[in-house]
C-alpha cells in the first residue's frame, strides 16, 4: 500500500474499488477504456481486461520499484501461458 501525504491511498489497497469501476463502466459505455488503480502484477492486469479494460497503467507500483513494469510484462507473459490465453484482446470484457 502506497500512502501519499495529501491522506489519499494508492497501489494495491484500491485495486478492488478501480476493478468495479471499470466493470461497471464497460457495462455502461462503447469506448475505450483505461484500466488504473493497484495494477502490481501480471494477475492483476489479466484482471483488469477480464472486467472490460482495453489497457492499463501502471502507477504506485513504478514509484515502489521503478523497473515493475519489465517484471509485470514478464508475469502477464506467464499468467497468460497458465489460463491459456493466446492474445489479451480475447479476454476484453470476458467478465461483462
Amino acid at each position: 500500500v502506497f500512502k501519499n501525504v495529501y491522506g489519499g491511498l494508492s497501489g494495491a489497497a484500491i485495486f478492488p474499488i478501480a476493478l468495479r469501476m471499470v466493470y461497471d463502466s464497460a457495462k455502461t459505455v462503447k469506448i475505450p477504456i483505461i484500466g488504473m488503480g493497484g495494477i502490481d502484477d501480471g494477475k492483476s492486469v489479466i484482471e483488469m481486461m477480464l472486467a472490460g479494460a482495453t489497457a492499463v497503467q501502471i502507477g504506485a507500483e513504478n514509484l515502489l520499484n521503478p523497473f515493475s513494469s519489465k517484471r509485470i510484462l514478464i508475469e502477464l507473459k506467464e499468467e497468460m501461458a497458465k489460463l491459456g490465453i493466446t492474445k489479451l484482446s480475447d479476454i476484453i470484457g470476458g467478465a461483462l
